[in-house]
């Protein structure tokens, strides 16, 4: 499961609650009419707005048990995969920075080697302290753990907002959550492109480095 299909499902969650509550606000029209016009008994009114309030709360609690399960299962892979994307320090590399940190460096030139080392933590973490002894505030580094548990958040607070959104639409939660997809629809595809593009990102640094 690709987290663009869990997106899907999120934005699929959001849509069947948006026609529910469509739907459940018609249907109560409707039924109210006939109790006015004694066609209905009200209590059958309200037993059939209960039983389809009720589906649809099941189908909301199943699904978003489903997505969170998936998003689960999706971290647990994907921090191992990214154990994997990272770059070890090498004798090499140790030499390097050494030398590196015993010598009078400028602005640009530590930027140049956080570049280098952008998929090396222990390097960068070197390169910040050579940096600090030279006055220099070089741009912090993010780690893609972090950046997966935020992209993870941002998955779960807008199935969860969907999830919660109540069918009976006492306070314009229809329009509130027509809004909410328009925005959610942005917001995760910014932090999906964000995190596929962690590395170049990471450092803040420009394309131009």
């Amino acid at each position: 499961m690709t987290l663009e299909q869990i997106k899907a499902q999120i934005y699929n969650l959001g849509t069947y609650k948006q026609q529910k509550i469509e739907a459940y606000g018609a249907m109560k029209k409707e039924l109210w009419e006939k109790v006015r016009n004694q066609v209905l008994y009200q209590s059958e009114a309200e037993l059939r707005l209960e039983n389809f309030k009720k589906e649809a709360d099941q189908y909301s609690d199943t699904e978003f048990a489903n997505i969170l399960a998936k998003l689960e299962n999706f971290e647990q892979t994907e921090l191992e995969k990214i154990k994997s994307e990272y770059e070890t320090v090498t004798a090499d590399n140790v030499a390097e920075l050494n030398l590196l940190s015993t010598m009078k460096v400028s602005e640009q030139e530590l930027l140049s080697y956080l570049e280098k080392y952008k998929r090396n933590p222990l390097a960068i973490k070197k390169l910040h302290e050579i940096g600090a002894a030279n006055n220099i505030a070089l741009p912090s580094y993010i780690l893609k753990e972090d950046r997966l548990a935020e992209l993870l958040n941002v998955f779960k607070r807008y199935a969860k907002s969907y999830h919660e959104t109540p069918i009976v639409d006492s306070n314009g939660s229809a329009s509130d959550l027509a809004f909410m997809l328009v925005l959610a629809s942005d917001e995760l595809n910014t932090a999906l492109e964000t995190y596929s593009n962690h590395f170049d990102t990471a450092l803040g640094l420009s394309e131009s480095l």
